[in-house]
């Protein structure tokens, strides 16, 4: 087990990049809405994917490789201070560089400080997944690398896109940019969600374990289904690229079918996790199915966006640090304790369900105001980005609070 700081630097700071699109959004209004091109659009993009959802990946991986894989992480403590530090400046000067036209040696800048906090934290990961894991979690890592793979493609092509914003020349900018996207979101942020669903959902909704299958084979099929989307759409294959896309659908409405049986069948009573969890799955199966509806290209973009980012991986992400932050400050608190461990908080005190379900209604309406605001994105999108702002500061509170709680308890 790490020093709780080191996840928890992660997850603290994610909330606050989703906080600083929301304020893009409510700023900009229609201008961040009307299409995916715009710059205040890719800045509040690029605050939600590496700012909010990878800071809060990264941080969960610090935590969860060793406990569950028994995959040590070396030197964890000054490769979070470094990889933290790089990730939120790179975000901070990238989203900077993208809605403020900040210039050319911006984009080079971004495009140097994430590659170098990418690669750190690829490496160390590296090395602790090539060690032997334990036989129960050799799934986990297995999608975990192929995750991380995504992440280095992903890394990849997002640094050449900032060297053309930053000057240089690249054929077919928006080709590469839509397999930039389609990496960060499915080959990145999905799977990896995915793969953490493997565990924290029975964990922590008291289901069924998910069939080892599936565990195995959600993962490999979805970077296997991506790299052939990949090679048709660089090879100009449209007959190809569309097989790759309905086997990509299949293969994530499965998992959201096996996910929501799953719910079904759970053995304990439905808490608010379990909102979280199945708007994500909703929203998952309403991108695939959006995909394949006759609607304008920039507004079907738009709205699958919206549906992946917000609708499915903030709300199982929500809904993770309302279970993982406490679990690490009770956890953290009793190893602490020693003999006094009766006059330590309960776990579902850190956090009482009461606060976790007002941010989830929040949440809730602000999403479906997002999903309507490229509709009306003059009437929708400022209380859209409202909302969303209101939602997160009931995050960063409730989360921020339970850091506290450790703080004071500790010195206690």
């Amino acid at each position: 087990m790490p020093p709780i700081w080191v996840p928890l630097a992660f997850l603290l700071a994610a909330p606050c990049f989703a906080l600083a699109a929301s304020v893009v959004l409510a700023w900009q209004g229609e201008a961040a809405l009307v299409s995916r091109w715009t710059p205040a659009t890719l800045a509040m993009t690029h605050l939600l994917t590496l700012g909010f959802l990878t800071m809060t990946i990264v941080g969960a991986l610090f935590q969860l490789l060793p406990v569950v894989a028994g995959a040590r992480i070396p030197l964890a403590r000054p490769v979070a201070v470094a990889g933290w530090i790089g990730l939120v400046s790179g975000t901070v000067i990238l989203a900077s560089a993208l809605g403020l036209g900040l210039g050319g040696a911006a984009f080079h800048a971004a495009a140097a400080v994430l590659a170098l906090a990418g690669l750190l934290m690829l490496a160390v990961l590296g090395i602790a997944l090539a060690r032997r894991a334990a036989p129960a979690a050799n799934a986990l890592v297995r999608g975990v690398r192929l995750a991380a793979a995504g992440l280095a493609l992903t890394l990849g092509l997002g640094g050449t896109l900032a060297l053309y914003l930053g000057g240089v020349a690249v054929a077919d900018v928006v080709l590469l940019t839509d397999i930039h996207a389609s990496w960060g979101l499915l080959g990145w942020v999905v799977a990896l969600t995915t793969v953490v669903s493997f565990q924290v959902i029975p964990m922590f909704q008291g289901t069924a374990a998910y069939p080892a299958s599936q565990e195995a084979g959600v993962p490999a099929l979805l970077f296997a289904l991506l790299l052939a989307w990949s090679a048709a759409a660089l090879g100009g294959t449209g007959q190809w690229r569309t097989a790759a896309e309905i086997g990509l659908g299949v293969l994530l409405l499965s998992y959201v079918r096996t996910t929501l049986l799953h719910f079904r069948r759970r053995k304990r009573q439905a808490d608010v996790g379990t909102f979280y969890w199945i708007q994500a799955m909703a929203c998952l199966a309403g991108a695939v199915l959006v995909h394949f509806l006759p609607i304008d290209g920039d507004r079907r973009a738009l709205m699958m966006g919206i549906m992946v980012i917000a609708g499915f991986a903030m709300s199982a992400i929500n809904g993770m640090l309302y279970k993982i932050v406490p679990f690490l400050v009770w956890y953290h608190l009793q190893e602490r304790a020693g003999g006094a461990r009766a006059r330590m908080p309960g776990i579902r005190t850190i956090v009482d369900e009461p606060r976790a379900l007002r941010q989830w209604r929040w949440h809730l309406v602000a999403f479906a105001l997002l999903l309507a605001a490229p509709l009306a994105p003059g009437v929708l999108a400022r209380p859209a980005g409202l909302f969303q702002a209101l939602a997160m500061l009931l995050l960063i509170r409730d989360l921020a609070g339970a850091a506290m709680l450790y703080l004071r308890l500790r010195r206690a």
